[in-house]
């Protein structure tokens, strides 16, 4: 491995591309830093000759397709009322293919119901190629048959040398947990002709391609939990059985060895710590090539077409790349774009085939994401588009990495981010926890918590024990200890504040969603006079209740994924969820929660508040009918965000005027 340095870089210049079509820049306010991004993702053509930008607008993703040197609007692949446009793939050099996605199921976010789209980039010859309603098609004035299909597809693999066909994981709708996946090539221009290539040996399978678009490799798991590997190595004609052995707790595939005799894989085997192995397809090897000595590999950078990996992301408070050694050409670019954007993020979203033009994302803190041309031949990178527009980098405040040393000595990671335009006096705090709980906080755009920062609070982001990122001894550390060592991990981190003057103690409050939520109330009753107040959005407050209501244990697996880290002790179920905790809450809560909610049903919500109600605790109430795990219309977002930060200014004095209050 080396560092993405090099001393002897190409200059570039810069290039902006105006369109006439786009938005006039206003200062933003709290819809434009909580919307969904008007950018939403650009992929350039096989030909480098268009764009394909999805875009949300009226309320809906639609895909426009423009021309590169003009910046004309070629087409658009647009659906009614009830569907829009989700992730897509340029299959070649003319035709897209879309995942449809579902608006008309009653809830506010539309869902994917396995159902593929194509069309060509000028909009014309569109047609539904894999679903439960693609059981007509239209050729000329003819209209065919074809059997639709009552399954879900995901696409493996676009094969770019084969113009008419993809490579496509087909698993049937059906309630049962031994669904089995097909590896399936179709037709993307009619859907009509669909050839089996292979079934997963087991439920939940994945397969994975070569750089010829031939499966290499396939993983299921069983109902004992344990992962089946099947490899092919190139010029074998046998699948080969890898040994459970092998593998350890976090084994995740990402790509196969441009040689077709391994595969790139995230895994922990040898340590703590995620890190990279190269795995023989035969099952007689199987390498480490890195790993960070404090952090978990965040992901791997892919090239563009997703078949070989370029680099290695860690987040260890700042994210930073690690570029694979004895690099190819689009490593050497990714190199070289990692020393321009020097500070940011930075991924490729698609290139050329000939490798002149390439798309870029960059990111930062105060950056929601920006798309980039970048021309390899002409030395010219050119900004495209802002996701969010209307949002001004000089608006938003800096999140800074912090540590500190927990009750019992841990170590903990996490963020802070000091109130925009507040100097002179320490501002209120809010800290603000991640959901999860097995899932963490990085550095970067987070919309809550500018939404925060630029209404005068400063926000704290905890990744306490239990988080993931950190190593596997730190995330089961967290195992059952829901309500316990994660939520004093969160109380010393606020503490952690008031003792660098980050905070004034009497000036604190607690807010999340989901498990966040769940923590915001459970940490309140553990101290309660450490948060003036709590918010707590989409949580779970009955742990009990999440073996019987919600699509955690309604999942394969679901059950045992509960029973590792919430356990089955009733008694320790009981003590750690806070709907029995509320007598022990002395500041007023804010609860808010959608009634469509599937991850923490409404049914938690109606819990708690009955037992605020039983025990004459002060409480406010958000509620909207439509809404599932969170708030996903913008108006409902930025409702919730502005009633919460209306209960946050009745509770904590702003930065200048603190003043002896009577709560």
């Amino acid at each position: 491995m080396d560092y993405p340095v090099t001393s002897n870089q190409v200059r570039l210049t810069l290039l902006f591309i105006c369109c006439a079509w786009l938005p006039v820049v206003y200062p933003a306010t709290l819809h434009e830093l909580t919307a969904t991004p008007v950018f939403t993702d650009i992929k350039i053509s096989p030909t480098g000759e268009y764009l394909a930008i999805r875009m949300f607008q009226e309320g809906k993703h639609h895909i426009n397709f423009v021309s590169r040197e003009s910046s004309e609007v070629l087409g658009r692949i647009s659906f009614g009322h009830s569907n829009e446009v989700g992730a897509y793939y340029w299959v070649n050099d003319e035709r897209v293919v879309v995942k449809v996605l579902d608006a008309s199921n009653g809830r506010e976010a539309p869902a994917y119901f396995g159902e593929l789209f194509a069309a060509n980039f000028d909009g014309s010859k569109g047609e539904l190629i894999f679903g439960y309603r693609s059981g007509e098609s239209r050729v000329g004035v003819r209209t065919r048959r074809k059997d639709a299909e009552y399954a879900w597809a995901e696409v493996v693999d676009v094969l770019p040398d084969n113009k008419k066909q993809i490579l496509i994981s087909s698993v049937a709708m059906s309630r049962a947990h031994d669904k089995r996946a097909k590896a399936v090539r179709l037709d993307v221009y009619s859907g009509l002709e669909k050839k089996r290539i292979m079934w997963s040996p087991f439920p939940e399978g994945r397969f994975y391609t070569d750089n010829t678009g031939t499966v290499r490799l396939v993983t299921s798991h069983s109902e004992d939990t344990s992962i089946h590997i099947q490899g092919l190595p190139d010029k074998a004609k046998e699948w080969v059985d890898i040994e459970e052995t092998n593998y350890g707790s976090y084994f995740t595939p990402i790509a196969i060895s441009d040689d077709k005799k391994s595969v790139y894989v995230l895994d922990n085997i040898e340590d703590d710590k995620v890190g990279l192995y190269d795995l023989s397809l035969a099952g007689d090897n199987y390498e480490k090539l890195y790993t960070h000595q404090d952090v978990d590999i965040t992901n791997l950078v892919m090239t563009a077409d997703d078949r070989s990996v370029i680099a290695v992301r860690i987040d260890d408070g700042y994210p930073s790349y690690l570029i694979l050694s004895n690099p190819g050409e689009e490593a050497k670019t990714f190199k070289l774009l990692l020393k321009y954007f020097s500070g940011s993020t930075v991924s490729i979203r698609s290139r050329s085939r000939d490798g002149r033009y390439w798309i870029v994302r960059t990111g930062t803190d105060v950056d929601p994401g920006s798309y980039h041309l970048y021309d390899r031949e002409a030395k010219t990178i050119g900004k495209l588009f802002d996701s969010r527009p209307d949002v001004k980098s000089e608006d938003l405040a800096a999140m800074e990495p912090i540590e500190f040393n927990s009750f019992d000595g841990r170590n903990i990671a996490g963020y802070f981010t000091a109130a925009k335009n507040v100097s002179g006096s320490v501002a209120p705090l809010v800290v603000l926890v991640h959901g999860g709980p097995h899932a963490r906080d990085y550095w970067g755009y987070d919309a809550n918590v500018q939404a925060l920062a630029t209404n005068g609070f400063s926000v704290l982001q905890i990744n306490f024990r239990g988080s993931t990122g950190y190593g596997h001894e730190f995330e089961s550390s967290g195992y059952r200890q829901w309500g316990n060592e994660i939520q004093k991990d969160i109380i010393a981190g606020t503490r952690w504040a008031i003792d660098e003057q980050r905070a004034d103690a009497g000036n604190i409050c607690i807010m999340g969603g989901s498990f966040g939520a769940y923590s915001a109330v459970q940490s309140a009753t553990l101290a309660p006079d450490l948060y003036n107040c709590v918010v707590a959005n989409a949580g779970i407050y009955d742990l009990p209740l999440m073996y019987r209501k919600g699509d955690i244990e309604s999942r394969y697996l679901g059950d045992e994924y509960l029973e590792k880290t919430i356990g089955r002790d009733d008694d320790e179920l009981k003590r750690f969820s806070p709907v029995n905790r509320v007598a022990q809450l002395e500041r007023p809560i804010f609860v808010a929660h959608g009634k469509m909610d599937d991850r923490a049903p409404f049914e938690h919500a109606k819990r708690l508040t009955k037992a605020l109600d039983q025990n004459d605790k002060q409480y406010e109430w958000f509620v909207k009918r439509r809404e599932a795990h969170g708030f996903y219309d913008n108006d409902n977002q930025v409702e919730y965000l502005q009633a919460a930060i209306n209960f946050l200014n009745k509770h904590l004095t702003a930065a200048g005027n603190q003043t002896d209050r009577d709560d």
